[in-house]
């Protein structure tokens, strides 16, 4: 490792991170003395129903001016903030309030057998590290979480306070080329993220509930319509 200023450049790879990123940098230090390499995971819209739940929060306070059903909203826009007329401060302020509520996240649906088809994909790439733009506030709730959902025991990457949301992909891209080769690849629902990574980035990103075709073509990226499709397009470590 060797410190640039502000920024941490990783010896192995090139790639930087602010000096803030400590936890991060620990993290792949770790993972190299304990030759540890696998995958990390996102948990929101990846492994927990998180937008379902948000789309019905938002119905329920705010209301619903197309009278769309949570699929339909999510057909249409695929995150509830792109539907136009959920924009308001109101909205936001709410949607700030939820952001760091311990219990909501908690009773947070899971996603239909990903815990069943992560524990299959544990035993061919381990599941190494949780990648996620969720804040320090709700770490014990997010652990709580997995554990009672049975997914495999692993580090948690959080979003620093430093990181605003619009950024929050932008820092994920940064985090996950900084972990690799340590951390193989990464399993995210956003596309986002496929086009935050720079060309440069050799791992592989699993695109999961998307069906078009990826994002860009000069990196790694694989487009999974569902969890089946993921266990079947790894390739074992």
């Amino acid at each position: 490792m060797v410190e640039r200023s502000n920024t941490l450049v990783c010896k192995t790879n090139g790639a930087s991170l602010p000096r803030s990123e400590s936890w991060s940098q620990h993290i792949f230090y770790e993972f190299k003395s304990k030759k540890l390499k696998g995958l990390a995971l996102d948990i929101d819209d990846t492994l927990a129903q998180s937008g379902d739940a948000w789309i019905i929060g938002i119905q329920k306070h705010f209301g619903n001016p197309e009278n769309l059903s949570v699929e339909e909203v999510k057909q249409k826009y695929r995150y509830s903030y792109n539907a136009p007329y959920w924009n308001s401060p109101a909205i936001r302020k709410w949607e700030e309030s939820v952001r760091y509520d311990e219990n909501w996240h908690f009773k947070l649906p899971l996603i239909k057998n990903a815990n069943h088809v992560v524990e299959k994909i544990h035993k061919l790439v381990p599941i190494v590290v949780y990648l996620t733009a969720r804040p320090k506030g709700i770490l014990a709730a997010t652990r709580n979480w997995l554990e009672k959902h049975g997914f495999p025991k692993a580090e948690i990457i959080y979003r620093p306070a430093s990181v605003r949301l619009p950024e929050n992909l932008a820092w994920k891209a940064k985090v996950l080329e900084y972990l690799y080769p340590q951390v193989v690849g990464m399993v995210d629902d956003h596309p986002q993220l496929a086009k935050d990574l720079s060309k440069k980035y050799r791992g592989t990103l699993y695109l999961y509930d998307y069906h078009d075709q990826a994002p860009r073509g000069d990196i790694n990226i694989v487009p999974c319509k569902n969890w089946q499709e993921v266990l079947e397009s790894l390739v074992p470590l």
